[in-house]
């Protein structure tokens, strides 16, 4: 039996899962606090995403101390050693989880995380902890929130926890919408850094010439429009391949075309997946191109022009640059019995919203590009969106101000 498949077969089993959960927080403890002897390093500082890869709200704020701060000892936590090679030269990577990612954990003087932290983790008096999670303004309820009432999530989170409450100095967000969602389903109540999502940076102020030069490692001719399908997994089903069974890009982007006269092509981006399927089939058509793999989803959005997902975060982001988000439901029903419910009904949400393909292709005719504008507007006031631009100087310049204090601390007179 493979891992992967007993990994499964435990999660699917609550007393199972619970043994596994509890046994792996004391062994993490145990680690731990082997680690804990050591001094804490002023100068240095853990990051640590949701898959594991180099991008989402870390890679943002570890971008912008790797240019500006050399002097820091930066410290990626990947899911694997497959992840290293995308790792920028300069930032130190371990493996998640293992007997080094502990040593570095409790050494550092400051966390930067964008999911929960292994059980067991401790924190020493003087470390800081930044949660920026990877998402603020959500469709589809999270976490504890989502526990409560479906019963398919229910089972595979019954034995976990958060460990947030105990151990967070500071939520990141970008919107006062998430202040009490970050309440109700991770239990915090703690201090909020109310300067915008770090990833979400480059979409406020866009960078031409990075833009250009994402294009041409893509492969994308100049002036080709980008469309970039990007649906949210689905909790029942047997893998997290992000299945959309009756959606035809094919027909959306010839209504592209002949609306706009121009050539587009289609991104598609899985989450936290495998290979979309449409149909449960790969599209091999050269128009498409499957970038689930592209390490952040912010450089995919900061390239493109149209954004169609269904219930993910990411249109409330791809909202910020003011272009057409279209969030496409034809399994609503379904999604919401089987997977997860929302945070707001169908009628309350800001969102250009279609059923079917027929809604779909009439609402990409029929719109302006004012009303889209509109729209967008309308997405971000929804949420009470403050993205700054910023984010990633706010969150740095806490960081930098945590290792001083640290650094001032180690330069005091032992008391006698």
């Amino acid at each position: 039996m493979t891992k992967v498949k007993l990994k499964t077969l435990i999660k699917k089993n609550r007393i199972a899962a619970k043994l596994a959960y509890k046994f792996r927080e004391k062994r993490n403890a145990i680690i731990i606090s082997k680690y804990q002897k050591l001094p804490i390093d002023p100068n240095k500082v853990l990051f640590f995403r949701a898959d594991g890869g180099y991008g989402d709200n870390p890679r943002a704020v570890a971008d912008h101390l790797r240019k500006n701060h050399p002097e820091l000892e930066l410290v990626w936590a990947c899911g694997g050693k497959q992840y290293f090679s995308g790792v920028p030269t300069g930032i130190k990577t371990v493996v998640f989880e293992s007997e080094e990612y502990y040593k570095e954990l409790a050494t550092a003087g400051v966390w930067v995380c964008s999911s929960t932290l292994p059980y067991g983790t401790k924190k020493r008096k003087g470390q800081l902890y930044v949660q920026t999670w990877h998402g603020d303004k959500f469709l589809k309820k999270i976490a504890n929130d989502a526990v409560s009432d479906v019963e398919t999530y229910k089972r595979g989170m019954a034995s976990r926890k958060f460990c947030e409450p105990e151990l967070c100095d500071y939520f990141v967000t970008g919107c006062e919408w998430f202040v009490p969602i970050a309440a109700s389903a991770f239990g915090y109540n703690g201090a909020f850094l109310r300067c915008g999502m770090p990833r979400n940076d480059c979409l406020v102020k866009p960078d031409g010439e990075k833009q250009a030069e994402i294009k041409r490692n893509l492969g994308i001719e100049k002036d080709v429009k980008i469309l970039i399908y990007a649906p949210t997994f689905r909790d029942y089903e047997n893998s997290r391949d992000a299945v959309s069974a009756n959606i035809d890009l094919g027909k959306i982007l010839e209504t592209l075309e002949e609306k706009y006269g121009q050539k587009w092509i289609c991104l598609l981006r899985a989450h936290d997946g495998k290979a979309l399927t449409i149909n449960h089939e790969v599209i091999r058509d050269v128009r498409f191109r499957d970038v689930t793999t592209y390490p952040d989803m912010a450089d995919l959005l900061m390239i493109s022009d149209m954004l169609i997902s269904d219930y993910s975060s990411c249109g409330a982001d791809f909202a910020i640059m003011g272009k057409m988000v279209l969030m496409y439901q034809d399994d609503f029903q379904q999604y919401t019995t089987k997977g997860r419910t929302l945070y707001f009904s169908r009628e309350e949400s800001p969102y250009f919203t279609a059923s079917n393909m027929d809604e779909a292709l009439e609402i990409i005719r029929k719109v302006t590009e004012e009303e889209i504008k509109e729209n967008a507007k309308r997405i971000l006031d929804f949420y009470d969106s403050f993205e700054s631009g910023c984010a990633r100087e706010e969150v740095s310049k806490v960081i930098l101000d945590a290792l001083d204090g640290l650094k001032r601390e180690s330069l005091r007179p032992e008391e006698t």
